[in-house]
């Protein structure tokens, strides 16, 4: 409630600035092509540039109460993150390590690949609406950078809390030290997996799954695959230790002190991973995959638009043709062509001349 009073503005203001952009995402455009036009709305109103794109932010990569709760960790973030800097330091091989094996081996997109023909499901490409909004022409300290870096957080926090969990049930070290750098090890292992694949995965390929009637994100759908997992995982293993402690004669106090610290680590290299490696490495990665997945799949590009309450669903061009038009055009465009539509989407893309 602070956030969004305090920050993101409930006033007239604010709300006739997010019905703007509403108006472009349900069109299915994306906002940068609205640059020109967004930033005179935002002086027109009378809104500090900073808090419009904040505002567009929060509805492009809105944060949820998970996000909230580890808030109070970033006050601290400094001194915590001189206990996490070893786990940093050994993590950064780790991850060039996963990132060969994943992208460069194509290990991902075989994978995809094999979903989609074994699966009974179908990949298309639809554009973010968000792309290119947190560009790295940007400030890196930029409060609206800051929000979608800190939007994929609380999954990387989670698993290092998991990678501690389950080290410390199965190995039982005497030593906290050696606990926490295998743990941390396990941690970046997990960690390179997940974030390079999410990274990966922000080329915007969607499964649509048409025997359950699906449209869903692939990372959407590999989150919904961990997270029952790691949540499950966590109760169980939580229960499980602090049950053990209270029955073996340890110190519980202690035990919730050091989930507590295990948290406060997880949550600086998770930072340090959205904030560091994805920021300075992820569009290499993503532009990558891309290309991969042109060659591999290619598949069709739709444009995903609501219009009073009709969701539709049409089909544009290949994903090679837009990801070409996509880079030789930059489009301001304006309302008129939301009104016009699907003339606005001409300007911007080449109709293929037999999509199906």
């Amino acid at each position: 409630m602070l956030y969004t009073t305090a920050i993101l503005g409930v006033g007239p203001a604010e709300r006739a600035y997010r019905a703007t952009v509403q108006k472009i995402l349900d069109a299915g455009m994306q906002v940068e092509q609205f640059r020109e036009l967004l930033d005179d709305e935002a002086r027109r109103l009378g809104i500090r540039p900073g808090r419009a794109k904040l505002n567009e932010t929060d509805m492009l990569y809105p944060l949820s109460l998970t996000h909230f709760l580890l808030v109070p960790m970033i006050f601290i973030l400094p001194f915590i993150a001189i206990v996490s800097l070893p786990i940093v330091i050994l993590g950064i091989p780790v991850l060039f390590l996963m990132e060969i094996i994943l992208i460069r081996k194509r290990l991902l997109i075989k994978g995809i690949s094999l979903l989609e023909s074994l699966g009974g499901k179908q990949i298309i490409h639809i554009p973010d609406a968000g792309y290119n909004h947190c560009s790295g022409d940007s400030k890196v300290l930029d409060a609206s950078n800051l929000a979608v870096h800190f939007h994929n957080v609380p999954r990387v926090v989670f698993i290092g809390l998991f990678s501690w969990l389950i080290i410390h049930w199965m190995l039982r070290l005497d030593s906290i030290v050696y606990e926490f750098l295998i743990s941390g090890l396990f941690y970046i292992t997990l960690l390179g997996i997940v974030g390079i694949i999410t990274t990966a995965l922000e080329s915007n390929l969607i499964i649509v799954d048409p025997a359950r009637g699906r449209i869903i994100p692939i990372s959407d759908w590999i989150d919904s695959l961990l997270t029952p997992v790691i949540g499950v995982g966590l109760l169980f293993l939580l229960g499980r230790d602090l049950m053990t402690e209270a029955r073996d004669g340890g110190n519980t106090q202690l035990f919730a002190l050091t989930v507590l610290l295990v948290l406060y680590c997880a949550t600086a290299v998770g930072i340090t991973f959205q904030w560091g490696y994805n920021w300075w490495h992820g569009k290499n990665v993503r532009k990558e995959f891309e290309q991969q997945a042109i060659e591999v799949l290619n598949p069709y590009s739709y444009d995903l638009t609501r219009n009073r309450g009709r969701i539709q669903l049409n089909v544009r061009s290949t994903m090679a043709e837009r990801s070409v038009t996509s880079e030789e055009v930059v489009a301001n465009l304006t309302f008129s062509d939301l009104d016009n539509l699907p003339s606005a989407h001409e300007k911007i893309i080449r109709k293929p001349e037999n999509p199906l």
